[in-house]
This record gives C-alpha cells, structure tokens and sequence, in this order.
C-alpha cells in the first residue's frame, strides 16, 4: 500500500485569492488594517504561519494563540462566501480523473497534508467536487509546522487503513512541500502547476517532478500496477 499526500492550493486547485481575500476581511473586521496580505508571500505557508505573520509585520506584535484563533474563526466565515463568488476558482486540470483513478485503486490511498486549517480546506475542496475523495489527513489546525502535519496525516493514514504503508509520497507545487516531505522522512513528488516552475522545484531534489497533473497522473498508473 502507498499513501499519497496532497496538498490544496496550487496543486488541487486555485482559490483564485479567496483565501488571501477572506483573511484580509477578518483582519479589517478585527484589526482595522487594509490589505492585510499585501507583502505576505503564502505558498507553501499554513494557516497560522500566515496570520502570526501579518501579525508580527503589519502590527509589530507576535500574538497569542488566542489571537491567532479568532481571526481564523472569522476567516472561516468569510471564506466560505469567497471561494463561492471567486471569479478566479479552477480546478487544475486532470485532478479530477486522477483523485477517481486513486480512489478505485485497492493499493494506493490518498490524503490530505495541507497548511489549511481543516475547515477551510474542505471550503475550498467542496466547490470543485472534489471534498469527497478525501476521508483524512494533516492540516494547518493541527500544527503550524508542515512537517508535523504530515505526521499527523501518516498517523490517521494508517489508523483508518490498519496497516501501515510501504512508501508515502507527499504531492505539492512548493519547495516547502519537498522539504517537510524529506523531514518526516516520506518520498516527496513536485508539480510545477503554480508559481515555482519544474526547474526551481528540481532544485530541492524531490524523487519525483512532473509539469502538470497529466503526468503525474500517468506515474501514478504506474505505481498502482
């Protein structure tokens, strides 16, 4: 058996900035600060990295946890209405045939190892259809640190499927995908189907990268015979 671990935004899908959007709106709500995310580079980052970022630049203040929670409780509420009214939303192409493929695969079993937190993933998931294909996973609301994520993914991995696998693989479009893959001790697969292109993403030496999601799919077909 093979655990594959995705991640959302760049590889799944493009929110088209409804996340960015909707933590903008929570900070204003909250904070008064416009443009919140102007000068934050989010990929690759989780949830709470994020905020205590805006945090720290924006007001000069490193937060508590408190703090850090209320305003992605309000970003969820408006999250929701972002992703719906997105212009920008895309499914990237060929994730749906593939996550299917997956899915009837007796050998392989997929997941989520996401910066989101675990309610806004599946925000962003639903719209495209694809919040079905994935019954666990690692998420921003379990630990800031990606590489923790993915333990805590691999845990409920095998708690659900009752084996262990024999190789994981961590699927994502960022070099901070690459590293927390090589941290936690997984195999690591780069897809250049956002801002990095596959030369900068085979820089950080994955085992594997592909430019799109097509060919990702056709390595799968092989993984799974």
């Amino acid at each position: 058996m093979v655990f594959l671990f995705f991640d959302i935004d760049g590889t799944l899908i493009h929110s088209g900035g409804a996340g960015a959007r909707a933590l903008e709106r929570a900070f204003y709500s909250l904070y008064g600060i416009k443009n919140a995310m102007e000068g934050i580079t989010p990929h690759g980052k989780t949830d709470p990295v994020i905020v205590e970022e805006i945090f720290l630049k924006k007001l000069g203040i490193s937060p508590q946890q408190n703090h850090i929670q209320q305003v992605l409780n309000l970003y969820l509420q408006f999250l929701e209405e972002e992703v719906q009214i997105s212009p920008g939303y895309k499914v990237i192409d060929g994730v749906k045939e593939t996550l299917s493929e997956i899915t009837k695969s007796s050998n392989l079993v997929q997941g989520l190892a996401t910066g989101n937190i675990e309610k806004g993933a599946y925000i962003k998931l639903k719209r495209g259809g694809l919040h079905h294909f994935f019954r666990f996973g690692g998420f921003g609301s379990d630990s800031k640190d990606r590489t923790e994520i993915l333990k805590v993914a691999y845990k409920r991995g095998t708690e659900l499927a009752g084996i262990k696998p024999h190789r994981v693989f961590v699927i994502g479009d960022t070099p901070l995908d690459i590293i927390a893959a090589k941290e936690a001790g997984f195999g690591s697969i780069a897809v250049a189907t956002s801002i990095y292109d596959i030369h900068t993403l085979r820089s950080y030496s994955p085992d594997k990268a592909f430019n799109n999601i097509i060919e990702l799919r056709e390595f799968l077909k092989n993984l799974r015979n």
